[in-house]
């Protein structure tokens, strides 16, 4: 690097709505033009998702840093902000932050802390004046938080790589993608486990492919550059797309669920983890959902799992009283109609409790159950013709159709963030960039 080049960490955030654009794309056109400038990128542009809780995100609540070394920081802020103001959604809040050199503590911690909590924007303004970013923002400028988060974000343990492709101007705002359903099961058996979220065995849907109306095409996520890159070559696409770019990103690595909660002391929107004792047993309420209770340092949680999350439902509702549980989830807001709720992501039985029921007696001579005369006077046998016989009741147990471990949602309820039982042993402990030969590609 020569003497007048410096590092630079450019984030951006909520450039989007929740029926148009996109920031990814808006992050994909700029790296094209900074690579025309010679910019020279030094990771590739980490896409970070930041707490799911927050009630208003759009979509998976993603921000986007770029990191690069370049001799005019100030004319790449500008040409940056140009292209945020025309193609960002007209009612977008976003944010643009520009930070050179070594990133300060304070941000990190910050970014640290916006995956599971509600952080301020004042508190971002002050991290930014304090260190003398640039930044440029719209509306109540929400967005800096993001674009602040995603520079503090350095991804430097587990991470995850996506590809995302992006539709041509005339195919954005349909729904349909046309993609051969066939080539995705193919793709995704001959990359497992290096490739995950790809297809739906189950309900026989893809996953790579949204259904929003926004510019993006298809979405595979993995391991490494490498393995993205070789998945998204197998796939037979039947429309025309406009470019791809590889991200490296936290998705997949359940990095918003790794703070412990307060019982006592639930804040709503937040996100993370309780150990406690399954305290009532598992009703199905309204819709199908299935809601119990926790106790855990002497408070009561009420906890949901709502139906489309599959098998893991299935799992709550053979828990019983007793079982010891890891529960990890997103704190809902308490209303009127509501007490405050963690909606589930994950169960990881930790121990289980015996599961018995009291039956009445049976008969000494005929071994039928009898029946209660009522209360203190014993029982009969209706067959037998036995009466009055004090007996005590029979305790049965029952057999469990559970065991310890970890218990995930189907895979099309998981979120962004949330970590596949195909990653458990995959994750990465440090960081070794190396740009691969097309990690960014626009087609003419």
């Amino acid at each position: 690097m020569s003497g007048s080049e410096v590092i630079v960490h450019v984030g951006i955030d909520d450039c989007d709505s929740r029926t148009y654009m996109c920031t990814t794309y808006i992050a994909a056109l700029i790296v094209e033009k900074l690579l025309d400038l010679n910019c020279v990128f030094i990771d590739y542009p980490n896409l970070i998702r930041l707490n799911p809780g927050v009630p208003w995100k759009t979509r998976g609540n993603g921000a986007v840093a770029l990191r690069f070394k370049c001799s005019d920081p100030d004319n790449v802020f500008n040409i940056v902000l140009s292209i945020v103001k025309e193609f960002s959604d007209s009612n977008s809040n976003y944010g643009v932050v520009m930070h050179l050199g070594t990133i300060p503590p304070e941000a990190m911690d910050f970014a640290s802390r916006a995956l599971w909590s509600i952080v301020s924007i004042s508190e971002a303004f002050k991290i930014i004046r304090k260190y003398n970013m640039k930044y440029s923002c719209r509306g109540d400028c929400r967005g800096v938080v993001g674009a602040l988060a995603a520079i503090g974000n350095t991804l430097n343990s587990d991470h995850t790589y996506e590809l995302l492709a992006y539709r041509v101007k005339e195919n954005i705002g349909k729904r349909i993608r046309n993609i051969d359903p066939q080539s995705v099961v193919e793709m995704d058996k001959a990359t497992k486990p290096y490739t995950f979220n790809n297809y739906d065995y189950e309900k026989r849907r893809i996953l790579i492919t949204p259904r929003g109306p926004d510019p993006v095409l298809l979405g595979i996520r993995g391991e490494s550059a490498e393995a993205v890159l070789s998945a998204f070559k197998m796939l037979r696409i039947m429309e025309p797309y406009e470019r791809y770019i590889i991200f490296r990103s936290n998705q997949g690595t359940a990095e918003h669920l790794r703070f412990e909660l307060n019982p006592c002391r639930l804040k709503a929107y937040t996100t993370g983890y309780i150990v406690g004792t399954i305290a009532s047993k598992p009703e199905v309420g309204i819709g199908g959902h299935v809601y119990f209770y926790i106790e855990s340092k002497g408070c009561r949680i009420r906890c949901a799992v709502y139906r489309p999350s599959g098998g893991l439902r299935k799992t709550a509702l053979l828990l019983v009283p007793g079982d010891i549980v890891e529960v990890g989830g997103e704190v809902r807001k308490r209303t009127i109609k509501n007490p405050t709720v963690i909606n589930i992501e994950y169960i990881k039985i930790i121990s289980l409790a015996e599961d018995f029921e009291y039956r009445n007696p049976r008969c000494p001579i005929c071994s039928r159950r009898m029946e209660s005369m009522g209360r203190g006077q014993g029982y009969r046998c209706r067959r037998c013709k036995l009466k009055g016989l004090k007996l005590s009741r029979e305790r049965i147990v029952k057999p469990r159709m559970v065991k310890q471990g970890l218990y995930l949602p189907s895979l099309r309820s998981m979120r962004h963030l949330s970590k596949p039982y195909q990653r458990y042993g995959l994750e990465k402990k440090y960081v070794s960039i190396s740009l691969i030969n097309g990690w960014f590609h626009v087609f003419s």
